[in-house]
């Protein structure tokens, strides 16, 4: 199953202006600013994200959650949208590290201007200098021999910007392809959940900030340009989300697999409602069965007969208006399980938007799953709604 969750607290903090809390802008911001004079002079911004995972380590713990094969606990993603990406580089990297100081998110936002001069923005909350707020608390940032032995921090021109765990990360490469940022970030939470590291959330930046030279793409003097993301204030359905993976499908059925890549079928969800409440667990059952089933002397008709589908077949929750990927496909995560009464998967309904729509979508795969020799897609407006 994949279940995923949203951000509780987030911001972005801007090397170029030390103080400013953006805690409730609409965008989350990678941004590099190189001096056209001297390279040396060079402003980045660095994301600071953090989710509510009190029900999820409850879940794991109660074994509710379980594992993603070939690990001993679930899988985790971490998911931010591309709002605009601005002057990028074809080729860079990111890349995600578990905070290692508490911060506050604050309330805001990068065009606020409290006293209405250039440089009057709220400065309490979380900023590049501040980890709290400049007034009321005033705790900087660790820096140079502050900063505790397990743990890292740098910057370009300005002190301050966060400090991290360097004992687990996460990263992501890019080379001309879309700018939408998946981090799978496992390492980092299961160090939360075990006990290794505080939760504080993560901080995303650029990769390279531990090797230095050319590969230091904060500090190597190239321009990258602006990737903005939406953020947790944002009031579309592209919320940041950590997505957490797990194999749940059990394969044990008497019924007749029916090969849909090599015979026309129909796959539909039986008694499928037309809305679920927000709060509930679901469970949905397919019927499967051939289009044009052979004519044969038999007491029940084919058309009644029940199959399912081969062992390799998943599926995926889109959005039924913009058409974007909700759950996508995964070799085991989104599998489907099978007993003899048919194929069936389960969802959990709290992860969607209430009062948007939804639809199915199913997949069957032939040979390798990454590389198939043969593929069946269902997408027949199997439409769903979920309430308040």
């Amino acid at each position: 199953m994949i279940y995923s969750i949203k951000a509780n607290r987030d911001t972005t903090i801007y090397e170029a202006t030390e103080s400013l809390n953006a805690g409730i802008d609409e965008v989350l911001e990678l941004q590099k600013i190189v001096s056209a004079s001297n390279t040396s002079n060079t402003f980045n911004s660095r994301i600071l994200i953090d989710f509510d995972l009190e029900n999820i380590s409850q879940s794991v713990a109660a074994a509710v959650i379980g594992n993603y094969p070939g690990l001993s606990s679930p899988k985790y993603v971490l998911n931010l949208y591309t709002l605009q990406a601005t002057e990028i580089d074809y080729k860079y990297g990111i890349e995600a590290f578990p905070v290692s100081q508490s911060w506050l998110m604050g309330r805001g936002r990068r065009i606020d201007k409290v006293g209405g001069g250039p440089s009057d923005h709220v400065t309490e909350g979380a900023s590049w200098k501040f980890r709290d707020g400049e007034k009321y608390f005033g705790n900087q940032w660790a820096s140079g021999s502050q900063i505790d032995g397990n743990s890292t921090g740098s910057f370009s021109t300005t002190i301050g910007g966060g400090t991290w765990y360097t004992s687990s990360k996460a990263s992501q490469s890019f080379n001309y392809e879309g700018t939408d940022l998946r981090l799978d970030v496992t390492d980092i939470v299961n160090d939360w959940f075990n006990g290794t590291r505080v939760q504080d959330g993560f901080i995303i930046l650029r990769s390279g900030s531990q090797e230095g030279g050319e590969v230091d793409e904060e500090r190597n003097g190239r321009p990258y340009g602006s990737l903005q993301f939406f953020s947790a204030d944002t009031h579309t359905v592209y919320q940041p989300k950590l997505e957490v993976l797990w194999s749940d499908a059990t394969t044990s059925s008497d019924l007749n697999v029916l090969d849909t890549t090599l015979t026309e079928s129909i796959v539909d969800v039986k008694n499928m409602k037309s809305s679920y409440e927000r709060d509930s667990r679901e469970t949905f059952r397919l019927v499967v069965r051939e289009k044009f089933p052979a004519k044969t002397f038999d007491t029940v008709s084919a058309a009644l007969t029940n199959n399912v589908l081969p062992q390799q077949s998943y599926y995926s929750v889109r959005d039924y208006v913009t058409d974007e990927v909700v759950i996508p496909f995964d070799n085991s995560a989104t599998q489907l399980s099978t007993d003899n009464n048919g194929n069936y998967f389960t969802l959990w309904m709290d992860q969607f938007y209430p009062e948007r729509r939804y639809k199915f979508v199913f997949k069957t795969v032939g040979g390798n799953y990454n590389y198939p020799t043969s593929q069946s897609i269902f997408d027949n407006e199997y439409i769903f709604k979920v309430t308040k």
